[in-house]
């Protein structure tokens, strides 16, 4: 169901708006554009409440998911995508060939070897000192484990969303590399 409201446009704006009426649908860009300020907004507020500790596991998922994806974006380098994103002791990964995936760089690369040797899980390594220490994952470490591990994977599935799209050209430069 839908409402309808009305909304004020500067006289310049709509007389530019009237070239483009037939391809542009007002309502959804308007709709849209009304649920990313939002969607901003509510960002912040668990931003804030991050740093105040005062999240609630779901509200530290969301925002855990989102630094995932930023973490891979922006900061990961691939040996640690390759980890976050495939090693999946200790919880379910989103892609059916992860285990596959990391058995085969565990086997051809000798810095994932060496660095997956120091953990039994995946999200110990995402909470690892490493980690915390470069601001990567900062999250206060009072929840139980049961959150700890829900916190952890919804980091991995964010980082995922980048591993997915990189995987197919980034796994042969991993094998190749053992520096």
């Amino acid at each position: 169901m839908t409402k309808k409201i009305t909304i004020s446009i500067p006289d310049e704006l709509h007389q530019m708006l009237s070239e483009f009426r037939g391809y542009i649908n007002i309502s959804n860009v308007c709709a849209e554009s009304l649920k990313m300020k939002m969607d901003q907004i509510e960002g912040c507020v668990r931003q804030a409440k991050k740093r105040f500790e005062i999240l609630i596991t779901s509200e530290a998922c969301k925002l855990a998911y989102e630094d995932g994806m930023n973490w891979a974006g922006y900061h990961a380098n691939p040996v640690e995508l390759a980890i976050v994103c495939n090693w999946t002791n200790g919880w379910l990964s989103n892609d059916p060939q992860a285990q596959e995936t990391i058995d085969l760089l565990e086997e051809n690369n000798e810095k994932i070897n060496k660095i997956l040797s120091g953990y039994t899980t995946g999200y110990e390594y995402i909470f690892s000192e490493s980690f915390i220490s470069r601001g990567i994952v900062s999250y206060p470490i009072d929840y139980d484990d049961v959150d700890i591990v829900k916190i952890a994977v919804a980091f991995s599935q964010g980082a995922q969303i980048i591993w997915n799209r990189v995987k197919n050209k980034l796994i042969p430069k991993l094998i190749n590399s053992n520096d």
